[in-house]
């Protein structure tokens, strides 16, 4: 496969998954933020402001954000950032353009008509209809590009690179949530803010043999060998698909990202959570997402080199 298009189908599922997990923090915290905005504490604001942290934003930026219609004009209409649902749309069907031969046409369809609806959409508008449906809209293409790819996709080295770039920027965003959430002075109330956000509401309550604390939300979405969200989860099959693409067998590694995600499994298959979370969350979740931005390097180095281009003088 050439690299060009490798690169092409991993940033295509970064974007993807970054356009459906801004959407998704966006709307439930937009559900939460009317009950709060009528006690008039000061929680209201204190709640739009960590959406910009779980978002990515920059900290000239986390400093605003403090009202629905600031976090949807930096988190989904901003075209400068690039972790805007409006930028991560434009970039993932700029990858898919790119590869436009390469896709199958439910697949390529899927990204163009959502492309032609954000751009046909302004903050203006949106605010006055009600921003659930622009974001749900958002929200529910990009959770099926992930069922029509899987479904049409032949699963070779192509669509294990789309798979990495998903759960790779899955996980992160995970972790900017991790990093994001007051689980110290606000366990409950952020606990379950955090499963709502990773759609583990139902799924951690299923898991639950007891009756749950705050930290066991916490454990399900970091340690959840079965959960697809969960920072274990999308660690192994980032890995499952490294190993499928370089031909390595299991338990050795080929590359530098081999060897960093076999460290990071090992990190989330035996390190209890009590240890994990020693020096507090928002240690481990820093921690966890150098890490990544780390192994998101090894990758683009391994397969998508920046070579130099060294000029010749004409004789």
């Amino acid at each position: 496969m050439l690299s060009r298009v490798a690169e092409s189908l991993f940033w295509l599922g970064r974007n993807v998954e970054r356009a459906e997990t801004v959407a998704r923090i966006l709307d439930v915290n937009l559900s939460r933020s009317v009950d709060l905005h009528s006690q008039r504490d000061g929680h209201a604001e204190q709640l739009w402001q960590s959406v910009m942290r779980c978002a990515g934003f920059g900290n000239e930026e986390r400093e605003g954000g403090s009202s629905v219609n600031d976090a949807m004009a930096h988190c989904a209409f901003n075209p400068e950032n690039a972790g805007s649902i409006d930028s991560s749309v434009r970039v993932a069907r700029a990858n898919a353009l790119s590869i436009r031969s390469e896709l199958p046409t439910e697949v390529w369809e899927l990204i163009n008509v959502l492309y032609l609806f954000v751009d046909s959409q302004n903050l203006r508008g949106v605010v006055r209809e009600g921003p659930s449906k622009f974001l749900h809209r958002v929200r529910d293409a990009m959770q099926a590009f992930a069922g029509v790819s899987d479904g049409t996709m032949a699963h070779g080295d192509g669509w294990h690179f789309l798979r990495v770039g998903r759960c790779l920027e899955r996980a992160y965003m995970t972790a900017r949530m991790l990093e994001a959430i007051d689980a110290e002075h606000e366990p409950w109330r952020e606990s379950q803010r955090l499963l709502d956000m990773c759609c583990a509401a139902v799924p951690f309550a299923q898991y639950s043999r007891h009756v749950p604390e705050p930290r066991d939300a916490l454990g399900f979405i970091i340690f959840s060998q079965d959960f697809p969200r969960s920072l274990r989860f999308c660690t192994r099959q980032v890995d499952a698909s490294m190993h499928r693409i370089s031909r390595s067998p299991e338990g050795t590694y080929a590359t530098a990202a081999e060897r960093r995600l076999g460290r990071m499994r090992a990190l989330f298959d035996y390190t209890p959570i009590e240890e994990a979370l020693a020096a507090g969350l928002a240690p481990f979740a820093a921690g966890i997402l150098r890490e990544f931005e780390l192994l998101s390097a090894d990758i683009e180095d391994a397969y998508f080199p920046r070579l130099p281009v060294v000029a010749t003088m004409l004789a």
